[in-house]
């Protein structure tokens, strides 16, 4: 019985995950914003603004050591996470 559910499961989740959709707007400063899953995953170009204090911040920078950086910031699970290159 357990197992004639497992499928049924990954079909409904799969199916909710990819029609969650998607959005992409134009920022104030000139990038792009792109949100995919419901919001659980946001990437944005040149987009300088410090991070929230409510999220777990990491400067890819400092990770990398590259010179200039870039603007871009990816953030997972609806904030919690947040890695920027500036």
């Amino acid at each position: 019985m357990k197992s004639s559910l497992r499928p049924a499961l990954v079909l409904l989740t799969s199916t909710v995950l990819f029609s969650a959709g998607c959005a992409t707007r134009t920022t104030p400063s000139g990038g792009k914003e792109t949100s995919l899953l419901g919001g659980a995953l946001t990437v944005a170009t040149n987009s300088f603004q410090p991070p929230a204090a409510t999220t777990v911040a990491v400067d890819t920078t400092k990770l990398v050591g590259q010179g200039n950086p870039s603007g871009a910031k990816t953030t997972l699970l609806w904030g919690l996470i947040t890695l920027h290159d500036y």
